[in-house]
């Protein structure tokens, strides 16, 4: 097997038949400018050679009696000393740069130490299986071939893929029982990592290493969302590993497999009353490799299935089913959409939560009495002597108007107020951001009057009309309008019984501002904006008769009624609500049951086993400038339905579900990993794919590194430098 040498190193190439292909190369080749050194020795006997001039000298001419033999002699003993100085100093030179040898020994089995990095994907996909059995058994049976493959000072770090960004093994262990032990105790998790994260990993761990052969070991179904993410951004190629590193890919499934998933579920806008339907959008896909007819999905709330649809989809299609709910009593209500079995059955189900409340706190917020007599009187007007009004209106006077107040309602209505102050607005917009809503009648002051607490909702500053005008156009698909009418009427061919309006007041026209109800005139008489994570409901004119009849009109009555139960339904599903196994959940308390003491302190948070975890709180800016109250916590393991309580009292129920990126079943395709490898810094002969089937100890045999040959300079050195201490021992003069 040919195998890429490295680069910068000098290299020594021996082949002999079949049977022995040998490359040397040095670890360290820096060392090798010590290699100069070996010139010290003999820059010194150059300088201590000089020509001498020759005297003669009568008395002296009996010296060259002396024997020549014995002069040779000497010379050879200067030569040899030189030469044997000169081989001590290449010899530890040698032997510091870590010279190693590099191919198949034939029967030697000796080779250098290799670190080993075995990372091992045990996430949900992994729970699929093919003819050979479950993948993640597959794996850990590849993972254990690998760790018998372990020599003398080999030395082996573990990763699971649910343990990013840490290592399973926090140092390099020698212990194959204990690796054997955390192979087979390898269990699917359900927290999305990507191996392109765990390569990152095992980069700066094989930085620590000192060993020369150094792997990576990628055991995994194959799946495109699992190598690496969607999300990331990364476009500069970085050199994360050196070019020695092995990159061993085993990819153990051939196909995309059969799978339809629950996507996600979501209330649209509703009137959340007890025993009154509202309708659960739910989105179902086929992410298979062939279309699928009549597949169940089921609605289950409290433990009991209370609907279900059949649904059939072609490759590659979702569809929204529509389930008509009703809410079998008031306060916290979970439950989930789930599909029929298949082959993936971890995103066969989908949790949520909605909360009803028992009644609706109203902050009837006026100057004078007139301006809230008959908007008390709508409001009450639900109230049986057999049963509790779904309304509980508390009236208040402007000076009144504080954050504990409005803490404990979940819709205020501001009826003829003309200013606020500006804490009082500040407040106002506080409770907005938070979730509360606001329903606005004008005063009966015809002259300009500014309202500076709408303009701090984004509302523009409202322009007045005096002139007869009537409803031109009711958006009846609006939800207030649901169940108003009677069943079986069709909406498009409603008219709804206009008041007759002699002024009227209300705001420009602006893509933030819903038209709910027009006049002939051109402008709103019933319009809805957005604030934060509340709305801002706006009528035209007062609650009172000086501008219209509106109180005196039968629709009146159930329209502030159905407004105030649309404003008051919260609002469970709202994007930044949604979390997911595996990761660190964040979340606020927008949509929770009010007057409720919300802070860290105060709070417990269970999840799905009831287990007691940690959270802590935090201040956050939102889009309108509003802070907003953040929790934190850790990840969880498990979806389900979590539980966050203040005093025993529950305030909230988090559904976390697993993200459905596991879903796709695509298979990572050549283009995909070549990209990741170009940006790790990953050269192309460095990654090699194993077949499945493949004999994996003998492909690692072939491609490590045979033997690191820097003992044996070493211990040269030391033979060379005994045998120049020997020669260089003057022998000692006899005397006559």
């Amino acid at each position: 097997m040919e195998l890429q040498n490295v680069p910068f190193c000098g290299i020594l190439n021996y082949e002999i038949g079949e049977f022995v292909s040998i490359n040397m190369t040095f670890l360290n080749p820096f060392v090798l400018f010590g290699l100069a050194a070996a010139a010290i020795p003999i820059l010194i006997h150059l300088f201590n050679i000089r020509k001498l001039r020759t005297i003669e000298f009568s008395t002296l001419t009996f010296l060259k009696v002396l024997n020549k033999n014995k002069i040779r002699r000497i010379k050879i003993r200067q030569w040899l000393l030189l030469a044997l100085r000169t081989l001590l100093i290449l010899l530890i030179v040698l032997a510091f740069s870590r010279p190693a040898l590099q191919g198949n020994f034939g029967t030697a089995g000796t080779r250098a130490a290799s670190t080993l990095i075995i990372l091992l994907d045990n996430s949900a996909s992994m729970e699929l299986h093919n003819e050979q059995g479950k993948f993640l058994s597959q794996a850990q049976q590849k993972a254990l071939e690998i760790v018998s493959t372990m020599q003398e000072n080999d030395e082996v770090y573990f990763l699971r893929l649910s343990d990013l960004p840490l290592a399973t093994t926090e140092e390099a262990t020698r212990d194959i029982k204990k690796l054997t032990g955390l192979i087979k105790d390898t269990e699917i998790s359900f927290r999305r990592r990507t191996i392109d994260e765990g390569l990152r990993l095992s980069s700066r761990l094989l930085h620590q290493s000192k060993n020369f052969n150094k792997e990576v070991y990628i055991v995994t179904d194959g799946q495109s969302s699992t190598f690496s993410s969607s999300e990331t951004k990364r476009t500069t190629e970085e050199q994360l590993f050196e070019p020695q590193v092995k990159i061993f890919y085993t990819q153990l499934s051939r196909r995309a497999g059969e799978n339809i998933s629950i996507e996600r579920t979501s209330i649209p806008p509703s009137l959340l009353q007890v025993g009154k339907p509202f309708t659960l959008n739910v989105v179902v896909k086929n992410h298979g490799t062939s279309p699928v007819s009549n597949h169940l999905v089921t609605v289950t709330l409290e433990k009991n299935r209370v609907m279900q649809k059949s649904v059939s989809l072609g490759v590659g299609e979702n569809a929204t089913l529509d389930f008509l709910i009703s809410p079998p009593h008031s306060g916290f209500i979970s439950g989930f959409a789930e599909s029929e079995d298949d082959a993936f059955e971890p995103d066969n189900r989908y949790y949520f939560s909605l909360f009803i409340p028992a009644q609706v706190a109203v902050a009837l917020v006026s100057a004078e009495r007139r301006y809230s007599q008959y908007i008390a009187a709508a409001l009450n007007a639900a109230k049986d002597v057999n049963r509790a009004s779904p309304m509980e209106v508390t009236s208040y006077v402007p000076s009144q108007v504080t954050s504990t107040i409005l803490s404990q309602h979940a819709v205020v209505i501001l009826s003829g107020v003309k200013e606020l102050s500006s804490a009082q607005t500040e407040i106002l917009k506080q409770f907005v951001a938070t979730g509360g809503s606001v329903i606005f009648f004008p005063s009966a002051d015809t002259a300009v009057v500014a309202y500076r607490y709408l303009s701090a909702l984004g509302i523009s500053e409202l322009h007045t009309s005096r002139s007869a005008t009537s409803f031109e156009k009711v958006d009846l698909q609006f939800p207030i309008f649901q169940g108003m009418f009677e069943q079986g009427v069709n909406k498009n061919e409603l008219s709804v019984e206009s008041p007759h309006i002699t002024f009227s007041a209300s705001p420009l026209a602006s893509s933030a501002l819903r038209q709910v109800i027009s006049l002939s005139n051109g402008t709103s008489f019933l319009w809805m904006r957005e604030s934060g994570r509340g709305k801002i409901l706006g009528v035209a004119v007062p609650a009172t008769t000086d501008w219209s009849d509106l109180p005196l009109k039968g629709i009146f009555v159930p329209l502030l009624f159905q407004s105030v139960l649309f404003l008051s339904s919260p609002a469970v599903t709202a994007e930044e609500q949604v979390l997911f196994v595996g990761e660190r959940l964040e979340f606020s308390s927008i949509g929770w049951k009010r007057n409720s003491a919300v802070s860290a302190a105060a709070m417990k948070f269970f999840d799905t086993e009831r287990r007691l975890i940690p959270v802590q709180s935090y201040s956050k800016a939102n889009s309108e400038g509003s802070s907003v109250i953040m929790f934190s916590l850790e990840q969880t393991d498990q979806p389900g339905i979590n539980c966050a309580t203040v005093q025993n009292d529950t305030v909230a129920l988090l559904p976390v579900n697993i993200r459905r990126e596991e879903s796709r079943g695509e298979l990572a395709n050549n283009q995909q990993i070549d990209e990741v490898c170009k940006r790790l810094g990953i050269e192309a002969s460095a990654f090699v794919f194993l077949h499945p089937d493949s004999d994996i100890q003998q492909t690692i045999s072939e491609s490590r590194f045979g033997i690191e040959l820097w003992r044996y300079f070493l211990i040269a050195a030391l033979v060379v430098a005994l045998i120049e201490m020997v020669i260089a021992l003057e022998p000692k003069q006899k005397i006559a």
